[in-house]
């Protein structure tokens, strides 16, 4: 059982690799809980106990160190996963240096926690959630000082997100230094001032905005535009300007390093592609417990057992593509809202039931009911990976020439002006072979989820629109890999 995360610490930093060493004293008292537990009991349920220890004994040093010796595990595959795609001597350079930053910042686990409340969940992902939220908040410390030290300004921060925070001199420098034309320059400037008077009038975060949001920037658009300027942009437009945008704005502020990555030998066969890593990186917790794969099992065969098309159409609609009920509703035949509404209530309380038992059953916990909350947490992220599991099977076809496309375009954020000169083609043919690249990936990705949930979508179904959205936000997510 991969406990050692509770009582190993640091023993010594060697450039950018930690010694760790058992302590005699928490491995004891780990083996002492796990036999006051019983002989079957879980990695989640040593973590239960000992997050309410600290919240009942919070000057407990024996369980403070505990919590600090599992952060301290955190922190160490955080820094390496914010220093992934740095050259080699860059990572040595600061690993140590966020590490210490990390490790002061997990010193007080009381503090580290006083925003997490563990009653919010079901003990069977109640270690997950801690985790993945303990990865989280120590991410979010780190990046500052990184940008500090790097002297990468944009480094954690979204395209659109570098767009918001951007003035208008800033945002004409960043255009003008790209290369931009002064009439697509006064086209994007009116672009980036509804989308501020948008934002503003809204008070919404720019990683809540969906097509209707780019839809209201592209009518407001449409009521203050010159007659020199362009008309009927849509959404879509809308969203490929603010994106173009914001990658002038990175380039501007954080020019390529070097030796980052070298593409002077595409053709060369020898080369391993950035996309090829792409499922090794994406996956893995050494620490998962079989109690979480079995879970996965458990809620992979009740949605597998579903006994109409209808739920399962309605739960991939909602919960993979989120689509509200009344879209899920038009899609499959206009049904009634209210009709959706009873049709989700019924599965959340038969998956609900289905895992209280399975909890009672084999693990002996007597468990309430979870929340519906809890419930549709497991399924947004349970459908998520599906349609990235259509991603990257999409992405295992294509060939060198495609990847190394998407990877200057999305990773490196080069203009396609220098693609071009890159791979030796015209503008016009690079932009024309990336839309194909996306194209095809849409469609593979349609017919995969067609056939999923057994419907045949009409080319102008709600449906598809949000499929496309899915598919560039994929190749934004996955292809920078959070960063």
């Amino acid at each position: 059982m991969p406990l050692d995360c509770f009582y190993r610490l640091p023993h010594s930093l060697e450039e950018n690799r930690i010694i760790w060493r058992i302590d005699p004293r928490l491995k004891r008292s780990i083996d002492s809980l796990c036999q006051d537990l019983n002989e079957r009991t879980s990695e989640t349920r040593v973590a239960l106990n000992l997050f309410e220890q600290l919240q009942r004994y919070p000057e407990d040093k024996l369980c403070r160190n505990h919590w600090i010796a599992f952060l301290q595990r955190r922190c160490e595959k955080v820094v390496r996963q914010i220093l992934s795609f740095f050259p080699v001597e860059y990572r040595a350079t600061y690993f140590q240096d966020l590490f210490s930053i990390g490790s002061e910042l997990v010193s007080n686990p009381v503090n580290f926690f006083e925003r997490f409340d563990e009653r919010r969940f079901e003990v069977t992902y109640f270690y997950p959630t801690l985790k993945s939220f303990s990865e989280r908040r120590i991410k979010n410390s780190l990046i500052p000082p990184l940008r500090r030290m790097s002297g990468l300004e944009t480094l954690g921060r979204s395209n659109l997100g570098l767009v918001a925070r951007s003035s208008r001199k800033q945002v004409t420098e960043a255009l003008q230094n790209s290369g931009y034309s002064q009439t697509n320059l006064s086209q994007y400037l009116l672009i980036w001032q509804c989308f501020q008077e948008v934002r503003a009038s809204l008070n919404l975060r720019v990683d809540r905005f969906e097509t209707e949001q780019f839809q209201e920037i592209a009518n407001r658009y449409s009521e203050i535009h010159q007659e020199n300027l362009r008309q009927n942009i849509n959404a879509r437009e809308v969203q490929d300007c603010l994106e173009n945008i914001g990658i002038a704005i990175r380039r501007l502020l954080d020019p390529p390093i070097n030796s980052l990555d070298s593409f002077t030998c595409l053709a060369n066969d020898e080369n391993i592609s950035l996309i090829d890593n792409l499922p090794a990186l994406q996956r893995g917790d050494e620490e998962m417990d079989q109690t979480l794969a079995a879970f996965g099992e458990l809620i992979d065969r009740l949605l597998q057992e579903l006994q109409t098309v209808v739920e399962k159409q309605t739960l991939f609609l909602r919960y993979g593509l989120e689509l509200t009920q009344g879209q899920i509703g038009r899609e499959l035949g206009n049904l009634p809202q209210y009709k959706v509404s009873r049709n989700l209530k019924r599965i959340h309380i038969n998956i609900m039931s289905r895992v209280c038992s399975w909890v009672q059953e084999n693990y002996q916990i007597e468990s309430s009911s979870p929340e519906v909350n809890g419930i549709e947490a497991v399924l947004f992220q349970y459908y998520s990976d599906r349609i990235d599991s259509f991603f990257d099977k999409a992405i295992r076809f294509l060939g060198n020439q495609s990847r190394d496309l998407l990877r200057l375009f999305y990773i490196v954020n080069l203009p396609l002006q220098e693609i071009s000169n890159l791979m030796q083609k015209s503008e016009q043919e690079v932009t024309e072979l990336l839309a194909e690249i996306k194209q095809w990936l849409f469609d593979s990705i349609t017919d995969n989820i067609q056939r999923e949930i057994q419907i045949e979508l009409p080319l102008e179904s709600r449906t598809r629109q949000q499929i496309s959205v899915v598919t560039e936000t994929r190749l934004q997510t996955l292809l920078q890999l959070y960063i």
